[in-house]
């Protein structure tokens, strides 16, 4: 929990997909590359997230879960992801740094998209 409440210090209490502001129960730490991808725990790695969003996202990427967003008239946190996409790309590790910088790339591509506060 100690992490998600530093993460929420830095990002907010808003969900970076949805922009919704649920219970803090309900909010989670988001991998914006998946573990299973190959991401790791560090926070430059981590966003917050509700339940309901970590679970439909999977472990789809980035613009992916942003387009599909945005075409159920849902607006992401286009300047949180960014952000946090900028900082996964100074990452030690290699696979987040190709992974953060095709991700920030792909989703400029995909602007003017609409976005929440």
């Amino acid at each position: 929990m100690r992490r998600l409440e530093t993460l929420v210090r830095r990002d907010g209490p808003a969900c970076v997909w949805c922009g919704h502001e649920p219970w803090r129960e309900d909010l989670s730490v988001e991998h914006l590359l998946p573990r299973s991808r190959g991401g790791s725990g560090v926070e430059a790695n981590l966003v917050v997230a509700c339940r309901r969003c970590n679970r439909q996202r999977g472990s789809r990427p980035v613009d992916a879960y942003v387009r599909a967003l945005v075409i159920d008239g849902r607006a992401p946190r286009l300047a949180v992801l960014k952000a946090a996409l900028e900082r996964l790309s100074r990452s030690s590790r290699r696979a987040e740094v190709a992974y953060a910088t095709a991700q920030l790339s792909r989703l400029s591509r995909l602007e003017p998209l609409p976005t929440a506060a």
